[in-house]
């Protein structure tokens, strides 16, 4: 509104009233915020950011209580700004906490609050937005389906003022912040440690946070905002309309097995991958789908006797029996260089993965984050394009 005044007059609150609130903000954040001229009161480049990042904390958190799972229709989401300005950061607190944990109790030991207190603070907030957020069970009280989604929304609105903190700081000099990447266990990680080295070589005061795990738990991650970005195979189509998928290179498959193996060197016959036995991922994702698919065409399927999506297990049961599996040459080209895996003489027939980077569609990264996936590309272009030539 350009002006102190103004902005108390709009907000029913005294003049003094905001002024301690800029003030605490601007401690808060160890920044100039607001310059005031004869004109009026005006955003400095720090205050700007600042703006920016509450304005999509307070619109991502207005919808996310307007837009309650189960509602035939949309309230009108003029009515949900009143109430998001009723909720208070404990509510919020207590909401994602009882998301997190399963339980109050838990809830409450893990924020070091009182059962009472966090209680209380959970039906408050369930009491603002006006609709169902818990229900009982043998452990107390825990989310439901509209509880456990609009804790998964504040979360992601919350991350915007974390946003705020690694931008307003980079601003007085030299760019810092987190970047939290999620990788798929099958991601070739050299690239990974590649692109992470090129980004802190151009940005030291960056940290990293990387988080492995299967894809859904990792799906699941970016969707609250636990991690930026989610590396490694692709859905398609995109298994949410909250991200977005963005293809970075193929990598053909082909079936590995330990160097000595009896199958090693001669070309090998479908029979052959019949009477074996395999170690591979779980039915649905990509490499077990193009496992089943070589063997489709008879009627058959593979003879998996070990299901995992971890990659040291997967090398060790192939160093240490006669086992086959499906991975790309370049997720295994160090065990290759060292003698240990090789590929047989087998063309698989299914595409390879699609490799590329997942990210939730309205996400503002910051110039840190921007950077290494700058740095990735390179990376890619460097190590992938240049090994194909």
């Amino acid at each position: 509104m350009g002006s102190i005044n103004l902005a108390a007059s709009a907000m029913n609150v005294a003049q003094p009233g905001i002024t301690q609130a800029i003030a605490n903000l601007e401690k808060r954040f160890d920044a100039k915020l607001l310059t005031r001229r004869a004109g009026g009161s005006f955003p400095t480049e720090e205050g700007e950011i600042l703006r920016r990042r509450v304005e999509r904390f307070l619109r991502q958190l207005t919808e996310a209580v307007a837009e309650a799972p189960n509602r035939t229709a949309l309230p009108d989401k003029s009515k949900y700004e009143v109430v998001v300005h009723r909720i208070t950061a404990v509510q919020l607190r207590a909401l994602v906490a009882v998301a997190r944990h399963g339980s109050v109790n838990v809830a409450a030991q893990s924020e070091g609050l009182s059962v009472s207190s966090m209680h209380h603070a959970a039906r408050d907030i369930e009491s603002n937005v006006d609709y169902a957020l818990y229900m009982k069970n043998a452990t107390g009280l825990s989310v439901n389906r509209a509880g456990r989604e609009l804790a998964r929304r504040v979360q992601l609105a919350i991350s915007e003022l974390a946003q705020a903190d690694d931008e307003i700081a980079s601003h007085s000099g030299g760019v810092r912040g987190r970047v939290l990447i999620g990788s798929l266990p099958m991601i070739r990680s050299a690239l990974l440690g590649l692109a992470i080295n090129k980004t802190l070589a151009r940005m030291p005061g960056l940290h990293f946070e990387v988080l492995e795990g299967v894809y859904p738990s990792m799906l699941g991650a970016l969707r609250r905002g636990d991690v930026d970005v989610l590396i490694g195979a692709l859905r398609s189509p995109a298994p949410a309309n909250d991200v977005r998928e963005e293809f970075l290179f193929e990598d053909p498959y082909a079936v590995i097995v330990r160097a000595g193996h009896p199958l090693a060197g001669q070309t090998v016959s479908l029979d052959q991958l019949m009477a074996a036995e395999w170690v591979t991922q779980k039915p649905g994702t990509p490499v077990r789908t193009a496992l089943d698919a070589i063997f489709a065409a008879s009627g058959a399927t593979p003879h998996v006797t070990v299901e995992t999506a971890s990659m040291v297990l997967t090398r060790s049961v192939l160093l240490t029996s006669d086992r086959l599996t499906l991975l790309s040459r370049r997720q295994i080209a160090v065990e290759m260089r060292a003698g240990l895996l090789t590929a047989l003489d087998y063309t698989v027939p299914a595409a390879g993965r699609m490799i590329g980077v997942t990210t939730r569609t309205d996400w503002l990264p910051s110039l840190g984050q921007t950077t290494f996936l700058q740095c990735l590309n390179e990376t890619i272009a460097t190590e992938i394009h240049a090994s194909d030539d």
